[in-house]
């Protein structure tokens, strides 16, 4: 064996030590999972063991077309198209509000501050100059002419200039004082003072007016706002959809009819009597609650209440739907 055999041969220990990591890399194990691995070989029992394979592994794929394998519950194409309305309208006002208000204003940049001068400018005819501080020299008009040169006598240069005394500022507008009142603190275990009661209504011959005739109370609709009685069929806002699984107040229903009339009252979405009444929005939950009432009138036709018996009715502001028995 010559002498670069031997070097090869010494090599290839130290080549198959540093690939051993390299082939445990392709297990995707981390060195966390490594350990972990060497720790329960080291246990034994069922921790070392291999983990069954998951439930329904060797089953066929499920065709993804054919699930799932009943139709969802829809809205009627009715309630639908009320819905779809009611959206177009809100998008619509939202649009004409938006045109109405206009393009945002565009506020212009602030002007940039003028340099403070320290000298007025030079004037070319009398190579004057005037400081800060002192009034600028008044210019000939027809009130004040200007003087002869010729008969004006001209100072002596040497003679000092006279200063101008720099005039005050002028006083700003104080504010009033303000007034505070102040409160007694109350002593402890003692009421706070109240304060006067209003005047007293004025009182007529003849009629009996309460004490609360001058204090006026909020305009609401005249409504009936008691609960009103049957069975409670419950549906989701602004559809016809039920919600649950009414099939046991349905039975209910059938059982305790006998021979009697129904009478189904639909109610919209509004939920209390300050919610928007205007005429149109009363009309369009109406036609919501007929939707609905019509649902439950489907079905307790399809369990053998004849269509004869059943009367249907509906309302603006309510829940769901209510069933009554007529006696």
């Amino acid at each position: 064996m010559t002498a670069a055999t031997r070097r090869t041969a010494g090599k290839i220990p130290f080549l198959l030590l540093m690939t051993a990591p390299l082939l445990a890399a392709c297990q995707h194990q981390d060195a966390t999972d490594t350990v972990t691995g060497w720790w329960h070989n080291f246990e034994g029992g069922e921790i070392a063991k291999l983990r069954a394979p998951p439930p329904g592994e060797n089953l066929r794929y499920p065709h993804v077309g054919r699930t799932p394998t009943q139709a969802p519950d829809l809205p009627t194409p009715e309630a639908r198209l009320s819905l779809t309305t009611q959206l177009e309208a809100q998008r619509n006002l939202a649009q004409r509000e938006s045109a109405a208000q206009g393009a945002l204003p565009t506020i212009p940049p602030p002007p940039k501050p003028a340099p403070a001068a320290t000298t007025a400018n030079t004037e070319q005819s009398g190579m004057t100059m005037t400081t800060v501080g002192q009034p600028e020299p008044e210019s000939p008009s027809a009130i004040n002419p200007a003087p002869d040169l010729a008969t004006t006598s001209v100072p002596n240069a040497s003679a000092p200039a006279k200063k101008t005394a720099p005039s005050a500022p002028a006083a700003e507008a104080e504010l009033p004082a303000v007034v505070a009142k102040s409160i007694p603190p109350t002593p402890p275990g003692q009421f706070p003072k109240i304060g006067d009661l209003p005047p007293p209504p004025p009182q007529f011959p003849g009629f009996d007016l309460p004490r609360d005739a001058m204090v006026s109370d909020p305009v609401r609709p005249d409504i009936d706002t008691s609960t009103p009685e049957g069975t409670l069929i419950r549906f989701q806002p602004a559809t016809d959809h039920v919600t649950g699984d009414p099939q046991g107040d349905y039975q209910h229903i059938v059982s305790l009819r006998g021979n009697k009339r129904l009478t189904i009252l639909g109610f919209g979405a509004f939920m209390s009597a300050d919610a928007a009444l205007a005429p149109a929005d009363q009309n369009r939950e109406i036609a919501l609650g007929l939707l609905r009432a019509r649902v439950v009138a489907r079905a307790l036709i399809a369990r053998g209440v004849p269509a004869s018996a059943i009367i249907l009715k509906a309302e603006a502001i309510g829940d769901g739907v209510r069933v009554t028995i007529n006696h």
